[in-house]
């Protein structure tokens, strides 16, 4: 709220924020209206790259298994990954030679890149860690234009008609999707095999989980309860341990106990498993 000088320490120096990034060199700015001061250098700093590279194999973007931090450090520092494409590039024997990876390993790598290249397009978008996006406006502008062509050709007007987009957003995304190199990204992601299920002329409903009520119970096969929590959090529920009348729904797995009975009883709408996933991947 307030400055209290009389706790300072005598001496204290004034803080001064660099002007020059201490990784790359490059200018540092701080916007009149941003508290942040920000390398300006872009994905052209190392370290800026290596965070985005992070972001993009992470468990709730492109989830590609088996990646930690120094792993990725060495494709930045050997220069075997330049942007997101060059992922699904690496062969066995670039992997294999890196430090403390063997043959199985790398081998393991490759399948768990080869598999990330099935996601959604809400994953995707929130992959590509463009600012101001994080994982709920990812799931409703995908969910908005159903398609990445007509999501990147919206512009600014388009885009804050989306629930939840205001003017910083949409200005941030028309930028990120007008940047020749990133599009040119995009491209050779799609050229590499990353894809997802068309959202065009499926019945995508509105938002069912928004201010719902959502309780869990039995084993889900297909996901950890963890991820089904954060997955309905993300959609606007709130997720409770057991089941009463403020109850909307109950999703149910395997080998359900008392909870199941319990929502019957009060007529709870019941989502079996299958449903709640049907749901879950056409939106998420």
């Amino acid at each position: 709220v307030s400055v209290l000088q009389d706790r300072r320490q005598a001496g204290a120096a004034a803080i001064e924020l660099p002007l020059i990034c201490p990784a790359c060199g490059g200018p540092v700015v701080k916007p009149e209206q941003m508290a942040a001061a920000r390398c300006m250098a872009g994905l052209n700093c190392m370290a800026q790259w290596h965070e985005s590279l992070k972001h993009f194999v992470s468990r709730k973007a492109m989830a590609i298994d088996g990646l930690g931090d120094k792993l990725l450090e060495q494709w930045v520092d050997k220069g075997l990954v330049r942007n997101f494409a060059d992922i699904y590039h690496l062969s066995l024997p670039s992997l294999a030679s890196l430090e403390r990876m063997g043959e199985k390993s790398a081998q393991n790598i490759l399948n768990a890149i080869e598999a990330s290249k099935q996601t959604t397009l809400a994953r995707f978008i929130y992959a590509l860690g463009i600012r101001e996006v994080g994982e709920a406006t990812a799931l409703t502008l995908a969910m908005h234009f159903q398609t990445l062509e007509a999501l990147m050709a919206a512009d600014r007007e388009q885009l804050q008609q989306v629930a939840d987009v205001g003017p910083v957003v949409a200005e941030a995304f028309y930028d990120f999707s007008h940047h020749e190199t990133n599009l040119q990204v995009i491209k050779a992601l799609q050229e590499a095999g990353v894809s997802w299920p068309t959202l065009v002329g499926k019945d995508i409903p509105e938002n069912r989980f928004k201010g719902k009520t959502v309780v869990l119970t039995g084993t889900l096969r297909q996901l950890p309860r963890e991820e089904a929590i954060a997955r309905l959090q993300l959609l606007g529920a709130k997720v409770t341990g057991s089941v009463t009348r403020k109850t909307d729904y109950l999703i149910v797995g395997e080998n359900a106990g008392s909870k199941l009975a319990r929502a019957t009883e009060l007529g709870i709408i019941i989502l079996p498993e299958e449903e709640f996933m049907g749901y879950l991947n056409g939106a998420i």
